[in-house]
């Protein structure tokens, strides 16, 4: 296991009062004991189980999918976020022994692992996790000291979304956003990894965006307060308020994209396309994972079978535009998505759109760890 800097582990330090959130049977005493001298069948009242979720907003569809919460007497409390990072502050901030499942990039998982933020998993307790996409399950980002602590559940890219009734040729690089005629109409989010996972490459020309010097990292981050100030129509807390800033027209085209956005401006009556540009983007694979001291460990368990199971698999992937993990379940896709994520040829899919690791934890005199690029990061969000 390799050691945390001193910056990251204030950042993954537990809340160690923290307590375990149990939900145990609701019982009417007077109730029951009137019944029992009347000598009619006791029955105990059981509550349902609450169960906690944090991830990104239309990722809760295939956890409602059919009648799994029906069936196990759920009551489903999801919380949504605007980064990655949100989760790490939530966890470490109180949410560690009163939180079921999340879902997570895979990068940080190892970070996670490190600092006790998760719970080892047992793929043997997942019956459908032989049936997952192997470049993803074979992932060694996903395990930390040969422990499972992720299992593949979706994914996708960060492709440049732009509007074809105002754009009538697609972008051919994300350098194209600094042209005047986009001046004051490019959507940026207030995503921190997602953006180095763009424009890391778009800057320096690396492959892996991630993986910077400091000085190259400064300079990514330079080019991004450029392109907000002088650009951007705005820095948008969430994905969703990109989709209603195209929905009402105020933007053209965006530093940085999901699939998901095109399919909640659609909703509100704008079309949106998008468009991978020729240095390529970051790749997302999220995992779903237990937390650490996770209240409802079995529960939780059958929702992750449940959750990358065909149906619901199906479901999320025609819902949201995304792409999913369950081989089984690619031919139950409409042709245009199976074909807009090139399940047939994955391998050269991810040779554009990369899957890339987050920021070192330490410093090694060359590589900017993660500590480095929060603090550059904040430049960016200030500016």
């Amino acid at each position: 296991m390799t050691s945390i800097s001193d910056d990251l582990r204030a950042m993954l330090a537990l809340s160690r009062q923290s307590t375990l959130s149990r939900r145990g049977l609701m019982k009417a005493s007077l109730a029951l004991g009137a019944a029992a001298l009347a000598g009619l069948p006791v029955r105990e009242a059981k509550a349902s189980t609450t169960m906690t979720w944090m991830g990104w907003q239309g990722y809760e569809t295939p956890i409602k999918a059919g009648t799994f919460l029906k069936d196990n007497d759920i009551d489903f409390q999801p919380t949504f976020i605007a980064s990655n990072e949100e989760i790490i502050t939530k966890l470490q901030a109180g949410g560690i022994g009163k939180t079921d499942i999340i879902t997570m990039y895979f990068g940080y998982l190892p970070l996670m692992a490190q600092g006790g933020l998760l719970e080892p998993i047992d793929p043997g307790k997942i019956p459908l996790f032989g049936e997952l996409i192997p470049q993803f399950t074979n992932n060694e980002a996903i395990r930390e000291s040969g422990k499972l602590y992720g299992v593949p559940w979706n994914w996708g890219s960060l492709p440049l979304m732009y509007d074809p009734e105002a754009v009538k040729t697609p972008p051919e690089s994300w350098q194209d956003l600094f042209k005047p005629e986009f001046k004051g109409k490019v959507a940026m989010v207030d995503d921190p990894l997602g953006n180095l996972l763009i424009w890391g490459t778009v800057v320096t020309g690396k492959p892996m965006g991630t993986l910077l010097t400091r000085e190259e990292l400064a300079k990514v981050i330079d080019t991004l307060i450029d392109l907000k100030k002088n650009q951007a129509r705005a820095f948008f807390a969430s994905y969703g308020d990109m989709a209603d800033a195209f929905a009402r027209n105020e933007v053209t085209a965006s530093a940085i994209g999901w699939e998901a956005v095109a399919v909640w401006a659609k909703a509100k009556g704008k079309v949106i396309k998008y468009t991978i540009p020729k240095e390529g983007t970051g790749m997302f694979m999220d995992c779903l994972c237990i937390p650490k001291d996770a209240p409802h460990p079995d529960l939780t368990y059958r929702m992750i079978n449940h959750i990358v199971s065909p149906e619901p698999q199906k479901i999320f992937a025609t819902e949201q535009s995304a792409g999913i993990t369950n081989l089984k379940t690619v031919p139950m896709l409409p042709q245009e998505l199976a074909q807009s994520y090139n399940y047939a040829d994955l391998d050269g899919f991810m040779k554009k759109a990369r899957l890339q690791p987050v920021p070192p934890s330490e410093y090694d005199g060359k590589t900017a760890s993660y500590g480095d690029f929060l603090q550059e990061y904040a430049r960016l969000q200030k500016a």
